[in-house]
């Protein structure tokens, strides 16, 4: 054979080798959470009242870990119905859109110090999914989101905040628990109920 003829069929081989590759046949993309650089708590007095805003910020969105928190104030003896708005400043998106529409995706735990908050008792759903959330959104099936929840202070208290944002993606169900899936979001606050 000759030189030219192997180089024609060498070529060939090698066009005929990467189109032969289905897509179905590439491996599967992994999914590796949202990219959010601002979650912004704000907490609407149900009684009437200004909105408490308290925004915890990531510039690069290299991490939860890197991100400041601050101290959430929150008046004694009040009841708020909490909303959270995610962005992501690096491409102007609001993502709490898209969590909300892929809602039977996602799922908000809460965890904080024990019964600093006279509802819900307890210490939320962030170790034992039975604890007590007062979810107020819910998807498309009947399953809590947690981008809106109702919350009552008691008496003056301090302690900690904890909200993390699990990608369920196939697995969000009534038993799913802060351990399956994605973590989009894992942040703690210190919190004074004043």
């Amino acid at each position: 054979m000759k030189v030219g003829n192997i180089l024609i069929t060498l070529t060939f081989l090698c066009l005929a080798g990467f189109t032969s590759c289905k897509k179905d046949d590439l491996p599967p993309v992994e999914n590796k959470g949202k990219v959010i650089t601002n979650v912004t708590l704000i907490f609407n007095p149900t009684e009437g009242g200004a909105p408490l805003t308290f925004t915890a910020s990531d510039p690069d969105g290299e991490g939860s870990e890197e991100i400041e928190t601050g101290t959430i104030n929150l008046p004694a003896n009040s009841s708020f119905q909490l909303f959270i708005k995610l962005d992501n400043s690096i491409t102007d998106e609001d993502v709490t859109l898209e969590v909300q529409d892929e809602g039977t995706e996602h799922l908000f735990f809460f965890g904080f110090t024990e019964d600093v908050f006279s509802q819900p008792p307890g210490v939320g759903n962030l170790e034992d999914r039975e604890g007590h959330v007062n979810y107020i959104d819910e998807d498309e099936n009947g399953l809590p989101i947690g981008l809106i929840t109702g919350w009552q202070t008691g008496e003056p208290k301090s302690g900690t905040f904890t909200i993390v944002l699990k990608d369920q993606k196939d697995l969000k169900s009534e038993r799913s628990t802060s351990h399956d899936g994605i973590t989009d979001i894992n942040l703690t606050w210190n919190l004074v109920i004043e």
